[in-house]
């Protein structure tokens, strides 16, 4: 009778233990989920500046003024100052 008794106490341990693993699998699966999904939005916020920097690249007056503000491109006889955080982006 022991025996048994003791069978059917390892039936019943067995399943819950596999349960546990699992219930602590699906925790860690969704930590993950979310720290996935804020690394998207950070990802997606990042490529729509880019994108816009892109755009504005595209007008000629501003890629020309970006180009002088940042690699000190300058016309004949001008000299360029520059200011700290006065640089586009």
């Amino acid at each position: 009778m022991g025996l048994v008794l003791i069978l059917i106490m390892l039936l019943f341990i067995l399943p819950t233990f596999n349960l546990a693993q699992s219930y602590n699998q699906l925790l860690q699966r969704r930590q993950q989920l979310e720290d996935l999904k804020t690394q998207y939005q950070t990802l997606s916020e990042e490529k729509e500046k880019e994108t816009a920097f892109a755009t504005k690249l595209k007008d000629e007056d501003y890629a020309a003024k970006y180009m002088r503000a940042k690699y000190y491109y300058s016309k004949n006889r001008e000299v360029v100052y520059t200011i700290p955080d006065l640089l586009p982006r």
